[in-house]
């Protein structure tokens, strides 16, 4: 009895080991790991898309420089095939556990970017919150640049788009779950940053508006950090103003903003409040002795112009990146309807814009 109790446990241990043995895992000397994806659109006659690999070389030197990468492009009628082709053209596993960047070319972008991400959503090793962005002229030309100041493969991404690096009012990071969410959100359109190649590097400071199938807009700079402090309540950031011919710039520490949408005689009014505290950064001398409620007033008007010039630009757009709409949707009935009312009310819809500056110092010098 003993003995066929030993021999029932080696034949279970044994068939454990044969079921062991056919796991997919694969050590990390095998794995190529992808740092930033890219997809164009395919060159001139031709169809389907262009994938770009970045691809990360282990090196044990961290410093400046020192990043090794490889990168491969291939042309094929869909992702998923291009993505086997590739594995013929590396000898490691291909691992896009921790690729932080998926680029989408601007002229995929401007046609229709949809059929690109049903694959980026059902790939399951792709990670939620990796950052997404516009690579302009493509995609393949912005992951073929090598920043020399890089210290490990992927560290400029990781640093530019991140909290970590540099803290930017003009760089707007967008994860890739905030993105899906807002491709299918009634009352939200979808927004992206705008990636763009100077001498070896990247430079991030435009915005592309998006409905939910191509872009349809791209902010300036200037727009770009305004949309940052009305949407994001963005801290680190600047407000000007020009007074008797010199331009002040306010560094702001702190800053807020408030809206509600109201029906009045003659139609809807969005009716915003953005309050903003903070010292001044560049103004001429003698700022100290003057008065600063009649320098605050100035700051009030053009801020306030600015944001509605802002809002006006993008309500003619046709796209709503602040989520009005959803704001609207969650004040009024849940019923079909509702969404009906708000698409006839968005392009009609009136704003007001009241700013309300608090110069809190002059800065270092008077």
């Amino acid at each position: 009895m003993i003995m066929k109790r030993i021999a029932i446990k080696l034949t279970l241990i044994v068939s454990l080991a044969v079921l062991l043995g056919g796991c997919g895992f694969k050590d990390i000397d095998k794995r190529f790991f992808v740092l930033a994806m890219g997809i164009d659109a395919p060159d001139e006659g031709k169809s389907g898309y262009k994938i770009t690999l970045r691809l990360a070389i282990p090196s044990p030197k961290i410093e400046p420089g020192a990043a090794q990468t490889q990168v491969e492009t291939i042309h094929a009628s869909t992702i998923a095939e291009a993505l086997r082709l590739l594995k013929s053209h590396v000898d490691k596993e291909l691992d896009f556990g921790h690729c932080k960047l998926y680029l989408l070319g601007e002229g995929l972008v401007k046609s229709d970017y949809t059929d690109s991400l049903r694959w980026i959503s059902r790939r399951r090793d792709v990670s939620n919150i990796a950052y997404i962005a516009i690579g302009k002229p493509d995609a393949k030309t912005i992951l073929n640049i090598n920043p020399p100041a890089e210290r490990f493969p992927g560290n400029t991404i990781f640093l530019l788009f991140g909290k970590d690096g540099t803290q930017s009012s003009y760089i707007v990071s967008v994860y890739m779950f905030d993105f899906m969410r807002r491709v299918d959100e009634r009352g939200m359109d979808p927004i992206m940053p705008i990636m763009r190649k100077e001498k070896n590097g990247y430079v991030v400071a435009k915005l592309g508006l998006l409905d939910k199938s191509k872009l349809v807009l791209t902010l300036n700079p200037r727009e770009t950090e305004m949309y940052n402090q009305i949407r994001n309540h963005y801290k680190k950031s600047t407000v000007t103003a020009k007074i008797k011919g010199d331009t002040l710039v306010i560094s702001v520490d702190q800053i807020n903003s408030h809206y509600k949408i109201v029906k009045e005689r003659d139609g809807y009014v969005l009716k915003m409040k953005l309050n903003i505290g903070g010292i001044f950064e560049e103004a001429p001398g003698g700022i100290y002795d003057q008065d600063w409620k009649e320098l605050e007033k100035a700051f009030n008007t053009q801020v306030a112009a600015e944001a509605k010039s802002l809002l006006v630009k993008v309500q003619k757009a046709g796209v709503d990146p602040f989520g009005f709409g959803l704001r609207y949707r969650a004040t009024h009935a849940g019923i079909p309807q509702t969404w009906k009312d708000w698409e006839s009310i968005y392009p009609q819809l009136k704003f007001e814009v009241q700013v309300d500056v608090d110069i809190e110092g002059s800065g270092l010098t008077r």
